[in-house]
């Protein structure tokens, strides 16, 4: 790999380990990359009971083992984390809230590096129906980095129908023992994680007057692929509450962000539920949304003999050609994680969230380029309202004595840079 190339990727990967310039930058403060360990959180309302008038909300959370700071224990290896929720009413008033820590444990060093090794977490809270905001916080114990997440949820009153069916939960295992009661192994879903082939949807439907038959139909739709699956089966309700569970077979579809849609039908009336649910290939990061897409993103770091063999690829080949491009690119050969993959996919992720203007995605602004490349900015001087002149940034790197001008020309927030460079250019800066 040509020197400049080891520049580049060294210089994504010291941006994901320090991330000290991003979090210098008051201008960028407002979507500052996790410095503490990164998780997954799913909201799920279901009904506290016949007779109550409150309803549900149970916060699942699940952490990735090589996420955290593990310590020898002995025998084992253990690792500590606290997590706070603060529940937001629709006045911003506190409803609710919990802080509490759990322990991870390991029988190995390796094991601390797993990254399919979880440790997951559950708290619920009986609330009046509504809306509200959860504001989710965890700490590393051992390393005092935290990370947060604010999700919003619309609790329901699950008095006002007779027919009624709670939000739906993936769950990856599922068990029944010898009393029929059901344990569940939930599967924590979010926009950035992928499922498994043991997933499973799972829900409940309350019934005021069992025994009733139902009948669920359920639909799978991919939001690029455009891919469909309907299925339907039909189900009885015994008891005033009733899980209803089916499998996904996620195997069988291709990459994609799908919408499954369930519709729950009986004599007591019609319901729908929706959720978002990620399916993506283990050689893609969590962040990619498509193999497509993310070849054309390598664009940005990929050299032009590893760029030429990109974009001949067809077919089966694209796969076989992304993972051998990461795999020369790997800083740790041999474990699960590449850390320079991620680091470089998080910095698209992260320009997709804040520079996307006028339904062009943030990786391909020029402001986002030259994050992708370079990194956060030391400084950034900006004026919206300036004299004789359109709004503009200016971006300064003191590392390689460069200033970049941005002028929004149609004043819809579409900052160009005022002398354009090419992508090899910008690479270049990280060789000189």
């Amino acid at each position: 790999m040509p020197f400049m190339h080891k520049a580049i990727f060294a210089a994504v990967l010291m941006l994901a380990v320090t991330a000290t310039r991003m979090q210098a930058q008051v201008e960028f403060s407002t979507m500052q990359e996790q410095s503490g360990p990164d998780f997954h959180v799913d909201l799920v309302n279901t009904a506290v009971g016949p007779a109550s008038r409150l309803s549900r909300l149970n916060v699942y959370l699940e952490i990735v083992y090589d996420e955290l700071q593990f310590v020898k224990k002995e025998e084992n290896f253990e690792a500590t984390y606290e997590i706070s929720v603060t529940i937001m009413d629709k006045d911003d008033d506190q409803a609710d809230g919990e802080i509490w820590k759990e322990l991870a444990t390991a029988t190995s060093f390796d094991m601390t590096n797993e990254r399919t090794r979880l440790s997951q977490s559950h708290r619920h809270f009986d609330l009046e129906p509504g809306h509200y905001k959860v504001n989710i916080a965890v700490q590393d114990n051992e390393t005092h980095r935290g990370s947060t997440r604010s999700l919003s949820i619309d609790l329901r009153n699950y008095q006002e129908s007779t027919m009624r069916g709670s939000d739906i939960l993936l769950v990856s295992e599922m068990q029944r023992d010898s009393t029929g009661a059901i344990s569940i192994r939930p599967q924590v879903s979010d926009a950035t994680k992928g499922i498994v082939d043991s997933t499973q949807a799972f829900f409940e439907v309350y019934c005021e007057n069992p025994p009733q038959e139902l009948t669920v139909s359920y639909e799978l739709a991919g939001k690029i692929t455009h891919k469909r699956i309907r299925r339907s089966f039909t189900h009885t309700l015994n008891s005033w509450r009733n899980p209803v569970y089916f499998k996904l077979h996620p195997d069988s579809l291709p990459q994609d962000s799908y919408l499954l849609t369930v519709q729950i039908e009986s004599a007591g009336g019609k319901i729908k539920r929706e959720k978002p649910v990620y399916i993506r290939w283990s050689a893609l990061p969590a962040t990619a949304s498509d193999l497509k897409t993310a070849i054309e993103q390598l664009r940005l770091v990929a050299s032009k003999d590893e760029w030429k063999r990109l974009k001949k690829a067809k077919g089966d080949a694209l796969l076989t050609e992304f993972k051998a491009f990461w795999k020369r690119h790997d800083p740790s050969p041999g474990t699960d994680a590449n850390e320079t993959m991620d680091a470089f996919y998080s910095r698209v992720e992260f320009a997709n969230q804040r520079f996307s203007v006028m339904q062009m995605p943030g990786w391909r602004t020029d402001m986002g380029v030259i994050f992708i490349i370079l990194g956060s900015p030391d400084n950034v001087e900006r004026d919206v309202y300036p004299r004789d002149m359109k709004p503009y940034e200016i971006w300064t790197y003191y590392e390689f004595n460069r200033d970049f001008l941005f002028l929004d020309y149609t004043g819809f927030g579409d900052y160009r840079l005022q002398t354009p460079m090419s992508i090899y250019e910008f690479q270049r800066l990280l060789h000189n």
